[in-house]
């Protein structure tokens, strides 16, 4: 009797060191958590402020507030191509590189196995056998579904692959902040720019329930702006410990002009944004419309404001997001949570229903455009490299316009009314992705 009372003393102590051993592991780990929150700025405040004044498109000024507000680099070029939906970029883009004669170098933050991205490879392989120097700068992150395999077959052709911030013990905090660039540089002399990554997701994606391509589109320029744009590559080239080659066929002088360009080159940074800054001082010069794509649309307080003040001067304020079918449902809810004050000032929501919404791009009036791979979130703001051109070509405008009209068409818009009705499960989901946005 007395062997089994302290065989059952024994367990019941050994149950509760267990029990300590567990509730200390629980403990720790939520202080590692919470630690981790702190030190990457998850807790800090949003810096709030008032922009007023602003001026017109029209004004002589907005070019310099565009750039002396924004960091944004002026240049020029010439628009020579634009294309929407998979099929149009991805054989522009092999296109592309198979016409190499020197040089290619791609930057990009997506990549997965399939059909694209052998499609890819091959064409990649073929022009570094034949000579050509090919550079890839590869967000460690958004590639990681890639097998090892992929990049040994680049490397084996000649193709130079370098991955951007892989994870670092030694400076874990560092991996939340990406590159989510998407450029091809040709020979020097071409750049092919959108927000489309390497991936069979864009043919539609039926594990999102997505029956179509997504909405997507991509723009190509030659002049100028491509020698800054290589002169962008190369930086980050160097950050990972790359050779940098300052070859003249590379970095060109040129001397033909075109259509004034602006190059925002946000990095990430908690307390500031140049992105930010640059879609705010456009919104402010807008008097007719403010037309705005974006499928990650979780804009800060300061954003909104500006649309608000947009909306209270009479301008249409509208923006094209992701709907059912799409990629991230909690960022979804977690933007569901902003629209309430923007409904009800009469700033439209649109989601598109066909498919998976994936174009960024702010067109303002009839005269002002900025398209790249910037989104409407914190991500975007303050954690991302991303590269946006803005312009008044004409062109780009005309064309920009079309795709959000056709995209508009094909979207539910939704009332206030709806938004207030939204299912208790979507208000919770959506209040828990509002705690984490900064890790979105």
């Amino acid at each position: 009797m007395q062997t089994r009372k302290r065989r059952l003393k024994n367990r019941s102590k050994a149950n509760k060191k267990l029990w300590w051993w567990v509730g200390g592991g629980v403990l720790a780990l939520a202080i590692f958590g919470l630690s981790f929150l702190y030190l990457t700025g998850f807790f800090r405040s949003e810096v709030e402020y008032k922009i007023t004044n602003g001026s017109t498109l029209k004004d002589p000024r907005f070019p310099l507030l565009v750039v002396s507000l924004s960091n944004a680099l002026p240049t020029s070029g010439r628009l020579t191509d634009y294309w929407s939906g998979a099929d149009a970029i991805y054989a522009a883009r092999l296109d592309a590189i198979r016409s190499a004669k020197s040089t290619i170098h791609f930057e990009t933050y997506y990549m997965t196995p399939g059909d694209r991205a052998n499609e890819f490879a091959t064409a990649l392989s073929e022009r570094a056998k034949a000579g050509v120097e090919v550079q890839l700068l590869i967000d460690d992150y958004g590639t990681d579904s890639i097998p090892s395999e992929y990049w040994q077959r680049l490397g084996q052709a000649g193709v130079e692959v370098r991955f951007f911030r892989e994870f670092d013990w030694q400076a874990p905090f560092e991996y939340n902040s990406r590159t989510h660039r998407k450029l091809l540089l040709i020979d020097g002399q071409r750049v092919l720019i959108g927000g489309a990554g390497v991936s069979d997701d864009w043919d539609g994606d039926p594990e999102i329930g997505d029956p179509a391509p997504w909405l997507e589109f991509e723009a190509s320029y030659t002049g100028e702006v491509v020698s800054i744009l290589e002169g962008n590559f190369i930086q980050n080239w160097a950050y990972i410990g790359g050779t940098v080659d300052l070859d003249r066929d590379v970095v060109q002088v040129r001397s033909e002009t075109g259509t004034p360009l602006y190059i925002t080159n946000d990095t990430s940074t908690l307390s500031e944004s140049t992105i930010r800054m640059l879609f705010q001082v456009s919104f402010l010069a807008a008097r007719k419309r403010i037309w705005i794509g974006s499928p990650y649309f979780v804009p800060d307080g300061n954003t909104r404001n500006v649309l608000l003040q947009a909306r209270q001067k009479g301008v249409d304020v509208r923006v094209l997001t992701m709907g059912e079918n799409n990629d991230k449902p909690i960022v979804r809810f977690a933007s569901r949570e902003l629209y309430g004050e923007l409904l009800e000032k009469g700033v439209q929501v649109c989601e598109y229903q066909p498919s998976m919404m994936h174009a960024k791009v702010a067109l303002i009036d009839n005269d002002w455009v900025s398209t790249g791979s910037a989104n409407f979130d914190p991500r975007s703001y303050h954690h991302n490299d991303e590269l946006n051109i803005s312009t008044s070509n004409s062109q780009l405008v005309e064309k920009t316009d079309s795709l959000l009209q056709n995209a508009l068409a094909d979207s539910h818009c939704l009332t206030h009314t709806e938004w207030q009705n939204r299912p208790v499960t979507e208000r919770l989901l959506g209040r828990i992705g509002l705690i984490f946005k900064p890790l979105l």
